[in-house]
């Protein structure tokens, strides 16, 4: 029997970047609540009506938008917590993303026909966890991303009506399932509130010192000449073992990134779906689709911990084997007709008469960046990056949520 194809599940930090994702591919999206999710300084959803549109234009498509509610509430934000999860629920998410049991519990309470998937924040790592919260009305576990794959069908074959969704692709905190104290610590910012500030990210100069040392002398740590980025985890790229990861019987493959551009979102949901659609076809992964996300800025990549086979996530030299292999040049804005142009917004330097490729939901070709024209519509040898409203020739119509990318040997 073929083995069933999970979700593509793709983050949506606004509502362009819901439409680049269903554009390339994605089954669904999660977004955040306003104010009340972790991702809440940086939500492009700034109100309940900015996530209504967005609900309804992705079931005009018959697609899913799921509303990421996993904050941890102190006892001041839980009644406002409460009465923006009743405005929101009546927008009609296809599910809430929750984290506090107490309000997990309220809303199967208040709203049981409402789905509740279980948030990567509430860490749940073993089968009798995932029971627990399948018992209590939870449709869906999204697991902590220390799990092996072996576990994960484990937790399938002992609760098997319970949906689960994994982390494939993203950012990789330091800490289990999220759950960190150095922004707080440092600078009030708590994590779990939504105000992370990836203080792990930042340069540190690691010391030790021992009695065996003379007085006043340490021993210092370094990495490179910023400093040490000790806990600075590489980026989890799950497609070179997607094969595996289908056939642990997941329901559901997450993108990590609400708050990355829409280039990489573009070409991640790309890279996944072509790796999905050829496992749906009994073929292997095409390198189409690791060129898709290596085309994207990482930190270096890892599997995640689902096998064995990858080095300690702080593994510096794996994180100086993540080279870029190309860039983002332009977010196409629109087409031309009467000059055959594309309008333009620039992200990184174009050249006149350099060779470009252009990167569409449905495939790529070559172009020549010819016929320049800056902002202010002077012909020009070249493009900064940042301007807006530039211009170069195009003799066909793009699809819309179109690339201008640059390869880089």
């Amino acid at each position: 029997m073929t083995q069933p194809i999970p979700e593509l599940l793709a983050p949506a930090g606004d509502i362009e970047r819901m439409r680049i994702a269903f554009a390339y591919g994605a089954d669904a999206v999660y977004a955040g609540q306003p104010a009340f999710s972790l991702r809440g300084r940086e939500n492009g959803f700034k109100t309940v009506a900015d996530l209504g549109e967005g609900i309804r234009e992705a079931h005009a498509l018959g697609k899913l938008f799921f509303v990421a509610s996993n904050l941890f509430p102190h006892n001041a934000k839980v009644g406002p917590f409460q009465r923006a999860l009743s405005e929101i629920i009546e927008q009609g998410p296809d599910a809430l993303i929750m984290a506090d049991p107490g309000m997990i519990a309220w809303v199967r309470h208040e709203f049981p026909k409402v789905p509740v998937h279980l948030s990567v924040q509430s860490h749940a790592l073993n089968w009798i966890t995932c029971k627990f919260w399948h018992d209590l009305g939870v449709e869906r576990v999204i697991l902590a991303r220390e799990l092996k794959l072996r576990e994960i069908t484990e937790i399938r074959e002992q609760v098997p009506g319970l949906e689960l969704e994994v982390f494939v692709h993203g950012a990789v905190c330091m800490a289990s399932s999220g759950r960190c104290m150095i922004s707080n610590y440092m600078e009030y910012r708590d994590a779990n509130q939504g105000n992370c500030n990836n203080a792990c990210r930042f340069p540190f100069e690691l010391t030790a010192t021992s009695p065996d040392l003379p007085p006043g002398e340490s021993i210092r740590v370094t990495e490179d000449e910023h400093g040490t980025y000790l806990f600075n985890a590489r980026d989890l790229c799950a497609l070179p073992i997607l094969e595996q990861v289908v056939a642990s019987g997941v329901q559901s493959l997450k993108i990590e990134g609400r708050t990355r551009s829409p280039y990489y979102l573009a070409q991640v949901v790309r890279g996944y779906r072509l790796a999905l659609d050829a496992i749906a076809q009994g073929q292997p992964i095409p390198p189409e689709a690791l060129a898709a996300v290596h085309a994207t800025d990482a930190r270096g990549w890892m599997s995640g911990f689902y096998t064995s086979d990858d080095p300690l996530p702080q593994n510096l030299e794996a994180d100086r084997s993540g080279a870029l292999r190309s860039e983002v040049v332009a977010q196409i804005r629109e087409w031309d007709p009467a000059r055959s142009r594309l309008r333009i917004s620039v992200r990184n330097r174009i050249m006149e008469g350099e060779t470009l490729e252009l990167l569409t939901p449905h495939g790529t070709k070559t172009i020549t960046a010819t016929n320049l024209v800056n902002q202010k519509g002077q012909k020009t040898e070249k493009l900064h990056s940042g301007l807006e409203n530039c211009y170069l020739d195009c003799p066909e119509n793009p699809p819309p949520h179109s690339f201008l990318v640059r390869h880089l040997f």
